[in-house]
């Protein structure tokens, strides 16, 4: 059990290899706590200046309620700093058990506090019930989720999200599920390289242990990115037996287990360092690839009809497009067809796959699927003897996204192993392609994004 009251980085030189990574559940730290630099120092050292900074929170409905523990710590903060007027702007697309409002903020923010200088304190507070982390990358939120920044970084990046990646994420296996966390977490970096990013590991459910499997992601995606601070939300309940008046049902938390969490949240902020100088901030998304296991993942050698190493499966058709690019690349690669399989595969061979034979990879995909397109985009990592695939849908379109694979094991007998990347099963599809940026595949339990 993890430690109460502590928040969680790991170390990947920790976890060995793949199988103590996939079973790791004690702090690197060797439970000692939080150290007194992580991922809230920039908040804290600004806010204790008495400088304007902004807090950055992606949530589920475990965010939603005014007495959740999110929303508690954000007002606990304005008493923190009376001096500052803090302002939460709070998505609105939620409405009467569905989310049918608009799919930003409030018309306005809610004043938490009015301060006494001109220094404020902005909460952006971008939760969505019902949602799957990579919801708010999604073209039709993403620029507006962002839009209160005015093109300036925030000073820290809290989620809290795992509850749906449990209930709405099929298959349920540990690869996909790592990088249902790095597929988002790994976007916004991109966005904001300089910004440190925490996390909530959230309550244990009260009636089984579906929530089990989303704690060891987490904590294999801090191993992954040790920069990543974790806020361990988990722990309280269990130390309370998960006692029934700390829920409302079987997720949800009631009013007294929001407040463990919220305990959790404030017993850290009091831990740590005010501090803007070495705050750890690398991302997997933004380290470069040394040694990938198949070159021309970036599609830069396309003198042909295919770019080198790349081949069709089934009908697939392919095209170089100007168009849809990420941040100045000369061309994508446009995925059609007509058959659900269709699609494209590239190979790990020869002196690569020995290397990696008994050991895991990690795959990383960018790519843009347009709203008008049928389907999503499916990534499938395949062996002689074993399959590993992403579910039909990452949520997300209208925007580039990250499809993310972490630690898929390759068999000590592989004598085959390649990555398929193919219109998805979710409907027949129609002939608005999709776009692939990149595809980095490495060795190891911790995907590279090269950017």
């Amino acid at each position: 059990m993890i430690p109460r009251r502590t928040f969680l980085t790991y170390s990947l030189a920790a976890c060995g290899t793949a199988s103590r990574l996939f079973a790791q559940s004690t702090p690197a730290h060797g439970g000692s706590g939080l150290p007194p630099v992580n991922a809230f120092s920039v908040l804290k050292k600004r806010l204790a200046a008495g400088q304007s900074a902004t807090l950055l929170l992606i949530s589920d409905s475990t965010g939603y309620r005014e007495d959740s523990a999110t929303r508690r710590f954000i007002r606990w903060l304005a008493t923190q700093y009376p001096s500052h007027r803090t302002l939460e702007w709070y998505w609105a697309e939620w409405v009467t058990s569905a989310p049918t409002g608009p799919k930003n903020y409030g018309a306005q923010p809610i004043v938490i506090s009015e301060g006494t200088t001109k220094a404020t304190f902005t909460v952006l507070n971008a939760v969505l019930p019902g949602a799957f982390a990579q919801r708010m990358i999604d073209g039709s939120r993403w620029a507006n989720m962002l839009a209160p920044l005015n093109h300036e970084a925030p000073d820290l990046v809290l989620w809290n999200h795992g509850h749906n990646h449990q209930a709405a994420l099929a298959p349920k296996d540990f690869p996909y599920g790592r990088g249902s966390f790095l597929a988002p977490i790994g976007r916004v970096a991109m966005e904001f390289p300089r910004t440190p990013q925490a996390a909530i590991i959230q309550n244990p459910w009260r009636d089984n242990d579906g929530y089990e499997r989303v704690r060891d992601w987490w904590l294999a995606v801090a191993a992954i990115m040790p920069a990543l601070t974790l806020v361990d939300g988990y722990s309280p309940f269990l130390e309370q037996k998960k006692r029934a008046d700390l829920y409302q049902d079987n997720v949800h938390p009631s009013a007294a287990g929001y407040e463990l969490i919220y305990q959790q949240l404030t017993h850290a902020w009091e831990s740590t360092a005010a501090q803007e100088e070495s705050v750890p901030v690398a991302c997997w998304a933004n380290l470069p690839v040394d040694q990938p296991l198949v070159a021309n993942g970036d599609l830069r050698d396309w003198t042909a009809d295919l770019p080198t190493h790349w081949r069709i499966i089934h009908g697939a058709t392919v095209r170089k497009d100007t168009e849809h690019t990420f941040r100045g690349a000369p061309w994508s690669l446009a995925l059609g067809g007509v058959t659900q399989n269709d699609g494209l595969q590239i190979s790990i061979t020869g002196a690569a796959l020995a290397r990696v034979r008994g050991k895991t990879v990690s795959i990383a995909v960018l790519c843009y699927v347009p709203d008008a397109a049928d389907q999503d985009i499916q990534v499938k990592f395949t062996t002689n003897s074993s399959d590993e695939v992403t579910g039909s849908s990452l949520f997300a379109r209208d925007n580039w996204k990250w499809i993310v694979m972490a630690g898929c094991p390759v068999p000590p007998e592989a004598s085959l192993a390649f990555v398929g990347i193919f219109r998805s099963f979710a409907h027949a599809p129609n002939d608005v392609p999709v776009y692939i940026q990149k595809l980095v595949i490495v060795e190891g339990g911790a995907p590279r994004g090269g950017f």
